[in-house]
């Protein structure tokens, strides 16, 4: 949801105000309406507490003359309260026929309603049931109280309630508007410090010290997303050069090579020579660029995907055979240790453990041992190659990993290698959901990598 803090707060902070205030509203016309209508009740009964002991002793025609100037004199010219008495014997009834025109002598006693035409409010009545008396039957009298002056004061508490209750859900809106306004200070105050950071530098971050707790955990994040972007343009910054200096070489031998041979005249085996050592140089050109490509692929999330059932021990004792000339030079021999069935992209595998044997060898003591170790943990193929050499820091041992990285510098621009194999070893496990691992202790150097298999056993 797109739009201003503040406003959203100062919604919310009117839409709870709403519903507070129409509840209590609710409960407070309620309850005034019950407290209307009981001292309706209320009136009615003291009416009946006063003449219904009047009505109980008159028990003859004459009396009742008197009575019904009584009840006269006690009917308002407005007729708010009326007064009725229902019997069988027309000389003790009064008041005439009821205003909604039923028959009211059968009516249980107690209190009910009645319209009354040209009147926009019911009359609240009260029943009573007078016992016979001498010659006077059984009668039923009824006070009438008129609802409207009762009502006209629930009405105008109605209308006075929606408007405060109104005016009071518009000030919260502006009062929380503000309020939110000025509570969000400290991050407008954090956006213009951080749109004051000065391009191209890296090393500029947030000051946190001054901003509440609040805000302190996301000024904390977005200087680390700063310094992790500062880590990624320093490592693309190296990464850009050492690709410059790698393919550098070769094409400085290209230019060179072929200038040469221009500048003088040259037999067809001299050129064929040219031709064969550019070849050489182009064909490590093209593998630096295959290797890229294949370390970006892996880098953007791809996925091993040519996977089938295959025994490491057997799969390992083919990459040995196929290093074997490389082995050979140094007198090195290979130990293969343990063995398991898992499911991986056996290309990818064989390239991985290539890099990681040929790694070992060039660096191992000669005629020394190099020892392969497949272990397997659950779901995981644990693979490390160890060899006999001079101890590694560990300073090193945390970057070798990293494109174009060598712990030694004097062999940091070798020709014959260009310092992405253990890169391209991070990459295959990294496709198969694995790791890398690097650790040199007891005159032992051993580099590993992981592979998540679907049937590591």
């Amino acid at each position: 949801m797109k739009g201003s803090i503040a406003k959203r707060l100062a919604l919310m902070f009117a839409l709870a105000v709403t519903l507070i205030t129409a509840v209590s509203a609710t409960l407070l016309r309620c309850s005034l309406k019950q407290s209307l209508e009981d001292q309706m009740q209320n009136e009615l009964t003291l009416r009946h507490s006063v003449l219904d002991p009047v009505l109980a002793k008159y028990d003859s025609p004459e009396f009742w003359v008197g009575l019904r100037q009584k009840l006269d004199g006690l009917t308002p010219a407005d007729e708010r309260v009326r007064y009725w008495v229902l019997g069988d014997n027309p000389a003790y009834s009064y008041g005439g026929a009821m205003p909604d025109g039923q028959d009211w002598s059968k009516r249980p006693d107690g209190f009910s309603t009645v319209e009354v035409p040209g009147r926009d409010r019911p009359m609240m009545l009260m029943v009573e049931t007078i016992a016979a008396m001498g010659s006077r039957p059984e009668v039923r009298f009824i006070v009438g109280l008129d609802s409207t002056p009762f009502m006209k004061t629930l009405d105008n508490f109605t209308k006075t309630l929606v408007l405060t209750s109104a005016l009071g859900v518009v000030l919260v809106a502006l009062l929380g508007y503000w309020i939110a306004r000025f509570g969000l200070g400290p991050v407008r105050r954090l956006s213009r410090q951080a749109n004051s950071l000065p391009p191209g530098d890296s090393k500029q971050r947030l000051d946190t010290e001054a901003l509440p707790g609040e805000l302190q955990e996301l000024a904390v994040s977005f200087n680390g997303a700063l310094a992790r972007q500062e880590a990624a343009w320093c490592q693309l910054e190296g990464f850009n050069a050492n690709v410059a200096h790698e393919l550098r070489t070769p094409l400085t031998n290209l230019i060179g090579q072929t200038q040469v041979a221009l500048a003088h005249g040259r037999d067809v085996n001299e050129l064929q020579d040219l031709l064969q050592s550019n070849l050489e140089e182009l064909e490590r050109m093209g593998t630096i660029v295959n290797d890229m490509l294949f370390l970006a692929g892996a880098e953007s999330g791809q996925r091993a995907t040519e996977l089938s059932d295959v025994s490491l021990n057997e799969e390992a004792l083919k990459t040995v055979e196929y290093l074997e000339p490389v082995l050979h030079d140094k007198q090195l021999s290979v130990v293969i240790q343990g063995d398991m069935q898992v499911c991986i992209d056996r290309r990818l595998f064989h390239r991985s453990l290539a890099n990681l044997i040929q790694n070992a060898a060039r660096y191992a003591v000669p005629t020394s041992t190099i020892t392969v170790s497949l272990v397997s943990h659950g779901m995981q193929a644990e693979v490390s190659v160890s060899n006999a050499g001079e101890p590694i820091d560990n300073v090193h041992l945390e970057r070798l990993f990293e494109r174009f990285y060598r712990a030694d510098a004097a062999r940091a621009r070798s020709d014959a290698h260009h310092g992405l194999g253990l890169s391209i070893v991070r990459a295959v496990a990294s496709m198969h959901g694995g790791r890398v691992f690097a650790y040199s202790k007891n005159g032992l150097n051993t580099f590993g990598f992981s592979l998540t298999s679907q049937a590591a056993r």
